[in-house]
């Protein structure tokens, strides 16, 4: 009899998450192993001495985050996302070199409308006395990995091979510092840049896709990683650890909050959130100031590369930092979760970290910037998508637009 209701017992559960695995495919589809896999960009190959970079003549598939169109886009015979060229230039030709992340390489946007897009189109038409008046511009984003370290090793080793007149080395304030972080440096230079990166926590399969080293439990097993059910419940045991642990670091610290003062670090199990504390606040942690050093040996490293190369007294390298979108839109801040370092007020702050920090560092050096944060808080449209955190083709618009003018202003007469 026992036995019997146990059989009972078995069956009915068996059956009900039967039910609630096709009631879950049906109206609140997980991101299982499959369909991630399937979504997945397949266009990374392992640098030789940088993270990844990626494959050429390779097409891949983005999404505008607006119209939800899936669109198209390759990347050329160079690897780089755009039409082909030599790598030789023509006779007279001109080029600039825009290096960075997934805003650089154009997340979201189709060809047309990516910045090195409409830079290149926007450069036809200034003075002709302009020497880089019709310069073609080459996007690099994504070629040397997520962050400056690899941005700095892929002008190295392929970038300066190109004969770029003008590189624009772009900063992204939020997780480009993170990347680094997240990266270990190999070999030192004269300014202290890498010779090699190696990542902690990505890596690169055989088909080209981009994994994380310590992949989650539920995708790791094949029985369960298709399960809609599966996927929901380690989502929600994520979810559940993270607000237990968001509510005890609230009571813990809120006992007995650690004393940084002068930004010296005496606690180096602070979590991520006191972190980043140091990049969008005043509180400082020693790995967040060690990390302003080692941009700060890429920029100049880079800097010196280029700068070798010409004897114009003009400035050949120029430094892009680009703003995170809750430093522009107060609703933004809701998409990093609840407990995440950032001020409530950072599309407030007149004058914000990290921006303040890096251009302190880059007048320092007499390092060209263009610091994005002003203008786009002045600007009335959009320039963020709504539910990302990369531009929408207006905001392309603009930041080719403040390239155009520095070129204006500084290679003018």
């Amino acid at each position: 009899m026992v036995k019997k209701h146990f059989i009972v017992a078995f069956v009915s559960f068996f059956f009900s998450l039967v039910l609630v695995e096709i009631f879950l495919a049906r109206f609140f589809p997980q991101k299982t192993y499959k369909a991630l896999y399937k979504k997945a960009i397949s266009c990374f190959t392992e640098g030789i001495n940088t993270v990844f970079t990626l494959k050429p003549n390779c097409s891949f598939s983005l999404t505008d985050y607006e119209t939800k169109e899936v669109f198209e886009t390759r990347t050329n015979s160079l690897g780089y996302r755009g039409y082909d060229f030599e790598v030789k230039k023509r006779f007279g030709e001109k080029r600039i070199l825009i290096s960075g992340d997934s805003f650089i390489l154009g997340f979201g946007v189709k060809d047309g409308d990516m910045v090195s897009y409409v830079l290149e189109e926007k450069l036809k038409k200034i003075s002709s006395t302009n020497p880089l008046k019709g310069a073609s511009v080459i996007n690099a984003g994504y070629a040397g990995g997520f962050g400056p370290d690899g941005y700095y090793l892929h002008l190295k080793e392929k970038g300066m091979s190109l004969s770029p007149d003008l590189v624009v080395f772009s900063v992204f304030v939020f997780n480009d510092f993170s990347d680094m972080e997240n990266n270990e440096w190999f070999g030192v230079g004269k300014y202290g840049q890498p010779r090699k990166i190696v990542s902690k926590t990505i890596m690169v399969d055989d088909r080209g896709v981009l994994l994380p080293k310590d992949i989650p439990i539920v995708y790791r097993l094949p029985i369960i990683r298709e399960s809609h059910l599966a996927v929901f419940t380690t989502k929600a045991f994520s979810q559940i650890k993270e607000k237990i642990n968001h509510y005890s670091d609230l009571i813990r610290f809120k006992i007995s909050l650690p004393v940084i003062p002068s930004g010296e670090a005496k606690d180096s199990s602070l979590p991520a959130a006191y972190e980043r504390s140091c990049l969008f606040g005043e509180i400082c942690h020693r790995k967040n100031l060690h990390l302003y050093s080692d941009l700060l040996a890429t920029i100049l490293a880079s800097r010196e590369m280029v700068e070798d190369q010409f004897t114009d007294n003009k400035s050949h390298f120029l430094v892009l930092i680009i703003p995170a979108d809750f430093q522009i839109y107060p609703e933004a801040l809701s998409k990093y979760g609840d407990f995440t370092g950032i001020p409530l007020n950072a599309a407030e702050i007149d004058n914000p970290n990290p921006q303040r920090k890096i251009k302190e560092i880059l007048s320092w050096e007499k390092i060209s910037y263009i610091d994005l944060l002003p203008v786009f808080r002045e600007n009335k449209k959009r320039l963020y998508f709504m539910e990302d955190g990369h531009w929408n083709k207006d905001g392309h618009e603009i930041v080719a637009e403040e390239i155009k003018k520095w070129i204006e202003k500084n290679y003018g007469n």
